[in-house]
């Protein structure tokens, strides 16, 4: 048995929108059909505008209405379910009473029904406006996944808009149908519609109490039926609507304020709404600049469809997979139409203004010709250049990438910089959205995939079928039944000489799914030189095993003389003062005796603290008691550690016990420090790490970079950022001459990095 939810969701997809629809076209058809009076009045009932001129003239603009057949317009203000002329045909005379001049006269209006100056008159307005609310609707429900909370109310917005929107164009003014009371009552539904959509868009504000939803909900049904049975004012609305635009602007700032991350899609939906209105802006302006310039405000409405659609494409525009580029550019295009529309207007306005009546048409068209075709060479590539930077994320132009990808290339360190350079340019640049990169060792290695599942990346099995097909660009109709692997659309290996290294496995790609011969001939540039870096960083990381094993050894070899330091030579010594006559020993000899094996013990402990076998904690505690003993407590070292007694693995505590034993050997011998500190919390998660003094500091701009560390011949630095790489620590050094020295170490125990490590396929 099938859910509320998922039957309201059954309910939304297949009626409501069809329900709407019918909505509009009704109120369509009373809008030209149902009451062409053959005059309109203003809301004060004062004639606004005749569209028939019976002989003789009977009504007047300007005349005050009164009366109209048998009711009062006292009586038709306030009953919004009352219309004029109702039941009244073609032809019918209906008497009007009205107040000119201060006089009261009785009119004899004869009913035109149907005429071409009430239809045209209704023809440009904002009804066009609902349909597209209406199919903003639709394309929410049959396109938008998942059918959560947004969905419905996304829905909700846009079939309710194109309601109140249809009711109220015109159809309002004359409380056809019902129109007056449905306009009303459709608002008051919208406010808690808009504003809980803008309370959970782009992303909500917080969690909101379900009892708190529903009663916000419950007390706009309850004034949207109070509205049904007019126990209020009329025009109580306008306030209400009024508050929720406010409120709705008011959510947005917050959003783009407390949620940074989602202030894109808000940009892209002001700049649209904003967009839409700029036309019937320039057009103002040019009636202000020139009254007679043959230009309607009803031409804005060309650019007004783009507010119903603000909202859908802002917000689910990344879901459009294929479509997303194709949208972005046709939109792009749009812009730059209405731009130079809103531009142009008024120039030509003033153009025609300033030029005799026979020569400004000739000349408004070769002035229109001559912009349009400026705009479009010089305008309208910088144009797309910027929305393909600012909204698609194309950092850098196809043309620059090969330049400006080796320049990056070679200056990445490691694996991760390597991927973060494909993520953040090359992938953008060539519109590529299925990607996979494979690394040829003893095995096949994944380096890193995008838009492509676990499953559809290939193993060794059919590596020898994939790369046979090299460079070849694979469309998805040619693609033979069962060859593996349909999604590809380009296979380029990364070789150097002979050797291959690495693989690149390009897939689906905007906007036409292709690669042509000089994409891919581009494609391989960058992979060319891609193989060169990831060589580069494969010999680095041979190297960085082999330094490690070095180290490794070098700490064995430290742990192993410790031990016979301490388990041969202390006790041989020991032995050896137990063998001697202690009578015939002189002072000197003791004296000599005690200094040499507090020696041996120190270069024990320097060798491996005995302390450390037990913890970090231990270990830093030993360290700085070592450090104020030899310094004859003209130092003081404390120790401030956050810890649980928490064990990490041994070479992890070794390193770190290196790096900090490092740092306070340079705090004293070359910043001639007498304080230092060592503190931070040793957590089961985290390692974070905090070692500074008061020396006299250095100049560390460079920061921990190697090449200047080895060139300055800060060979301590360079161990401790060698030793921190080994366990993947981040070290971070803050120093300046006479301000002291502060180095920190973040590092994630080793079992967690090994869950975060890369697989083998």
């Amino acid at each position: 048995m099938k859910s509320p939810s998922e039957q309201f969701k059954k309910i939304v997809e297949f009626t409501i929108p069809w329900l709407v629809l019918a909505i509009l076209l009704t109120y369509s058809y009373t809008k030209f059909f149902q009451h062409p009076y053959g005059f309109r009045w203003r809301s004060t009932g004062i004639v606004e505008y005749l569209f028939v001129h019976p002989d003789p003239p009977t009504l007047q603009v300007g005349d005050q209405l009164i009366q109209v057949g048998p009711l009062r317009w006292a009586d038709f203000n306030v009953d919004l379910r009352r219309t004029f002329f109702d039941g009244a045909k073609a032809g019918d005379i209906i008497p009007i009473v009205v107040e000119r001049g201060g006089q009261t006269l009785t009119i004899p209006w004869t009913f035109p029904g149907l005429n071409s100056g009430d239809f045209y008159d209704q023809l440009p307005s904002e009804w066009i406006i609902a349909y597209f609310f209406w199919f903003a609707g639709l394309m929410t429900v049959l396109l938008v996944r998942p059918k959560d909370v947004r969905w419905r109310l996304i829905s909700a917005f846009d079939f309710l808009t194109a309601i109140w929107l249809i009711a109220g164009s015109g159809n309002s003014s004359f409380h056809t149908w019902f129109s007056a009371l449905v306009l009303r009552v459709v608002i008051w539904l919208c406010i808690p519609v808009y504003f809980h959509l803008h309370w959970i868009y782009p992303q909500p504000l917080g969690k909101l109490p379900r009892p708190v939803t529903l009663i916000f909900y419950f007390v706009f049904l309850g004034l949207a039926i109070a509205q049904v049975f007019q126990l209020f004012s009329s025009s109580l609305y306008l306030v209400g609507f009024l508050i929720t635009v406010v409120g709705c602007l008011i959510l947005l700032a917050l959003h783009a304020f407390l949620q940074p991350e989602a202030r894109s899609d808000l940009l892209l939906m002001t700049t649209l709404i904003f967009l839409a209105l700029t036309p019937l802006i320039g057009i103002g302006i040019a009636g202000l600049i020139n009254a007679n310039y043959p230009l309607s405000l009803n031409l804005g409405l060309l650019s007004l469809p783009l507010i119903p659609l603000a909202y859908l494409y802002a917000a689910n525009r990344h879901l459009l997979g294929y479509f997303e580029l194709r949208g972005n550019r046709l939109i792009s295009a749009y812009f730059f139409m209405i731009i130079l529309g809103t531009f142009g207007i008024p120039l030509l306005a003033l153009v025609d203004h300033w030029l005799p009546t026979s020569q400004s048409t000739l000349i408004i068209g070769i002035v229109t010709a001559f912009l349009s075709v400026v705009a479009s060479i010089w305008g309208f590539p910088a144009f797309q250049r910027y929305i393909e930077q600012h909204w698609l994320g194309v950092s850098v132009p196809t043309s620059h990438l090969p330049e400006i990808y080796s320049a990056h290339i070679a200056t990445s360190k490691s694996f991760s910089d390597l991927e973060k350079l494909l993520r953040s340019e090359v992938l953008p640049s060539l519109m590529v959205k299925q990607f996979v990169f494979l690394r040829m060792s003893k095995k096949l290695r994944f380096v890193f995939a995008t838009g492509v599942d676990q499953e559809d990346i290939p193993d060794g099995q059919n590596l020898r079928q994939i790369i046979s097909q090299s460079g070849r660009y694979r469309p998805l109709e040619r693609i033979e039944k069962g060859e593996p692997y349909p999604w590809i659309r380009l296979v380029l290996p990364l070789k150097v000489g002979d050797e291959l290294i690495g693989l690149w496995l390009l897939g689906r790609r905007d906007p036409d799914d292709y690669y042509s011969k000089s994409e891919i001939s581009l494609i391989e540039s960058l992979a060319n030189q891609t193989a060169i870096g990831l060589s580069n960083l494969i010999q680095t990381e041979r190297l960085r095993t082999v330094y490690q094993a070095d180290i490794n050894r070098h700490e064995q070899e430290r742990l192993s003389l410790a031990r016979d330091l301490h388990d041969s030579i202390l006790n041989q010594m020991a032995s050896l003062l137990m063998n001697l006559d202690g009578v015939t020993l002189t002072p000197t000899f003791h004296k000599a005796y005690e200094s040499l094996t507090h020696s041996v013990r120190e270069t024990v402990s320097n060798l491996r603290p005995p302390l450390l076998d037990y913890g970090l904690g231990p270990g830093f505690d030993e360290l700085a008691e070592n450090l104020m003993e030899r310094s004859n407590d003209k130092v003081e070292v404390n120790v401030h550690l956050q810890s649980n007694g928490n064990r990490y693995e041994s070479l992890t505590e070794l390193y770190l016990f290196r790096i900090i034993q490092e740092a306070c050997a340079n705090a004293l011998q070359h910043g001639h420090a007498d304080n230092i500190t060592i503190s931070g919390r040793l957590d089961h998660q985290l390692i974070d790490l905090l070692i500074e003094d008061n020396g006299i500091g250095f100049d560390a701009a460079s920061g921990l970079d190697l090449n200047n560390l080895i060139a300055k011949e800060h060979f301590g630095l360079v161990g401790m950022v060698e030793r921190a790489k080994l366990i993947n620590a981040d070290i971070h050094l803050d120093s300046a001459p006479n301000a002291g020295t502060r180095i920190r170490i973040i590092c994630k125990p080793a079992s967690d990095q090994e869950k975060q490590s890369k697989p083998d396929i």
